[in-house]
């Protein structure tokens, strides 16, 4: 059995990865993602080895409580609480830490008197009371569970230097000293806070991915029986709908009565239209274009088909699992490298015959020194710049982690139509039969397709302009009457091997000639295509068009990998089978499973809701063109973050000899994690800056275009 639970009380990634390995450990258990971000856990058990109550006691056992999935609006409103909480305790741990910071500044700078130096010491180690014992309370118990889980990260690591801190200050005010650490204690929780700050946010816009595919399709239906209008959620199965033409179904059934031309490219990404008549299926998102169809409802909302598209939505971003950053990794490392040197100090200052007392002191102060207060926000410093940069470029950056996959890819998989191509039939060839001009053919046409909502129409009155007062769309036809009586048909448009679409157009039987279509090329798409390989990348293609189109566009553009007639789960199953991290860019609802999938998700500008808020990176001025640029960032910021990485821990490592050697006193200390969060700050300012002209100049061309 599979299925998505809600994870109560989950805050970090270390957490979600303990608990990860928890639950996989337990008997019938094949498969177990936790996945922090969005509190969620993907199970697949044998329900005869384990049944549910094991999973949940596990969950229990680790501290957290196992729940039937929550919708998403749900969980973003606890999302949003947790943020406004997390704001307080940042609050009060910023003002608190300026006092006990500015206090330690004091002691450290300014000569004193033992006594009058003593009480200032005192008074550090109040206000940092509350930063460490309320405002850090939740990492203190984040970081105890972590041992308990067996994967210790950034908040143990936090957590033991913040307490070897105050141990430590408290140790030395009780032998009347002032020199003291609690500063230290007030800027790791202070700074850890930031961080996490950062990380829920992030939180908070991965679930409105989920959100989105709820607004997808309409909630309206009209009634049958009565014409009533009433919410899609209220229809019961059996029931029979009318959809108009023109109009969106909002629910999924069978044709009982009508024919018509459907347009499905919202869960599909089909540019041509389909034929349906009774006995057929519609779902709810696919268009009716030519003509009143009555639908008997089969499906409940809720089942249908595009919510089952939002439910793989979700089982995708939670098949991703616990998520291993680099400041993850690093902490990881250096809670265990840290701790076994505290403990080391120790041992060797009893086997050097000093006092219990000594060494547990040098053990704590190799604790609190050695702790690098800029490793918690070295990464998420570098991802709010990218953000910057980004937001300059016209694009937002929803997903952070996915957004340093992205740096990884080796593969960029398209989506064709909208995204490579302008998504709209536009005319490119005229072939008249003799004696016929170029504009008595697009006058018949425009005459037979004015007043008709479909693709084809909108390509010939956009060349013609509107003609007369309206034709008629048949099945694969338009038709009408010109002024003389005479019989306009435009045939049905049919795809041609290079791809293009074709219109016979006649009157009163008589070929006047036919109008050649196709889905242009985007003009930057062959540029991009060209750069994208030259940095190394290889370029797919995945549509759910047909394979004479799709085949076109990629020998146009040089793809290689074609993949047509691909169903929304065959996108995401294709991100799945790429070996390495896979990068994914469409507009549709349709890709939106294979944008969830991939390493990271890109959405053009113009992408539906849907698509646009399930990436992880979205295009909010432009198109492709925007892609080398966006490539070229996250790159940098990787570079950026591993350089702060070392920052981070180098100059506490250049204190490692004299804390080892029990001589690290408070201001050496205090100047290397200053020295070494200023050096995170400055260099995580490089970033954007060879960009900052291109930046401004993207910016006023989308300030034009908007």
């Amino acid at each position: 059995m599979r299925r998505l639970f809600a994870v109560e009380g989950l805050a970090c990634a270390g957490c979600a990865r303990g608990l990860e390995r928890q639950l996989a450990a337990l008997p019938g258990v094949r498969l177990a993602r936790v996945h922090y971000l969005t509190a969620s856990a993907l199970i697949d058990w044998q329900e005869a080895a384990t049944d549910r109550a094991a999973l949940a006691g596990r969950v229990a056992k680790a501290g957290y409580r196992l729940v039937d999935n929550r919708r998403p609006q749900e969980l973003e409103a606890l999302l949003a609480a947790q943020a406004r909480q997390l704001a307080v305790r940042l609050a009060v741990a910023v003002v608190a830490g300026m006092w006990s910071m500015a206090l330690a500044l004091v002691l450290y700078f300014a000569r004193l008197a033992p006594e009058t130096a003593w009480w200032i010491a005192l008074g550090s180690g109040l206000f940092a009371l509350p930063v460490v014992f309320w405002a850090g309370a939740g990492f203190l118990w984040m970081g105890w569970r972590s041992i308990r889980l067996g994967d210790p990260g950034m908040d143990l690591l936090v957590s033991a230097g913040a307490l070897g801190a105050m141990l430590l200050s408290v140790a030395a005010l009780l032998r009347g000293s002032p020199i003291v650490w609690f500063d230290t204690a007030t800027m790791l929780v202070t700074l850890l806070l930031l961080a996490r700050l950062i990380d829920t946010a992030t939180r908070r816009s991965a679930l409105t991915a989920l959100r989105a595919m709820e607004e997808a399709a309409p909630e309206l239906a009209t009634l049958a029986a009565d014409r009533r209008r009433v919410a899609a959620a209220e229809v019961p199965l059996g029931a029979r709908v009318i959809v108009d033409a023109g109009e969106a179904a909002s629910v999924d059934g069978v044709v009982v009565s009508g024919q018509s031309l459907v347009n499905r490219a919202v869960l599909t990404g089909e540019s041509s239209p389909i034929t349906v008549a009774a006995g057929a299926r519609i779902e709810a998102g696919s268009v009716n274009l030519s003509a009143r169809l009555v639908i008997e409802v089969d499906r409940e909302h809720g089942d249908r088909e595009i919510d089952r598209m939002g439910g793989a939505i979700a089982l995708e971003i939670a098949r991703g699992g616990a998520e291993r950053g680099m400041s993850e990794l690093w902490s990881g490392w250096l809670v265990r490298g840290i701790l076994l040197l505290a403990l080391a100090s120790v041992a060797l200052g009893l086997a050097l015959g000093r006092p219990v007392e000594a060494a547990l002191v040098q053990g704590l102060a190799l604790l609190a020194g050695l702790c690098p207060c800029a490793l918690a926000v070295a990464v998420p410093l570098v991802r709010l710049r990218a953000a910057g940069c980004a937001a300059r470029m016209g694009v937002r950056i929803r997903e952070l982690f996915a957004f340093e996959r992205l740096a990884n890819a080796r593969d960029i998989v398209f989506d064709k139509t909208g995204t490579l191509t302008e998504g709209i039939p536009r005319i490119v060839a005229l072939e008249l039969a003799p004696g016929i001009s170029e504009t008595e053919l697009l006058a018949a046409a425009a005459r037979a397709e004015t007043g008709i909502e479909h693709p084809v129409a909108r390509a010939v009155i956009a060349r013609h302009g509107e003609l007369g007062t309206g034709g008629r769309r048949g099945m694969r036809h338009a038709e009408a009457e010109d002024e003389a009586g005479r019989h306009i048909h435009v045939g049905a448009a049919a795809l041609s091997p290079d791809g293009r679409s074709r219109l016979a157009v006649s009157r009163d039987g008589v070929a006047l000639g036919e109008i050649v279509l196709e889905d242009v090329l985007l003009e930057q798409s062959a540029e991009v295509a060209g750069r994208l390989r030259a940095a190394g990348l290889r370029l797919h293609m995945a549509t759910g068009d047909a394979t004479a189109p799709a085949e076109w566009v990629a020998r146009a553009l040089g793809i290689a990998e074609v993949h047509a007639g691909c169903t929304p789960q065959g996108k995401a199953a294709l991100m799945r089978g790429l070996a390495g991290p896979v990068a994914f860019i469409g507009d549709g609802v349709n890709d939106a499973p294979a944008l969830a999938a991939s390493a990271c998700g890109l959405s053009i500008a113009g992408a539906h809701g849907a698509a646009r808020q399930t990436a992880d990176v979205a295009i909010v001025s432009g198109g492709i063109e925007r892609l080398p640029p966006i490539l070229a960032l996250a790159r940098a910021s990787q570079r950026i973050a591993r350089q702060n990485l070392v920052l981070s821990v180098g100059y506490n490592a250049v204190a490692l000899p004299a804390a080892a050697l029990g001589l690290l006193r408070p201001e050496l200390a205090a100047l290397a994690m200053t020295a070494s969060s200023l050096s995170v700050v400055a260099n995580t300012l490089r970033l954007g800056l060879r960009r900052r002209e291109p930046q401004k100049a993207v910016a006023a061309q989308a300030a034009l275009e908007a």
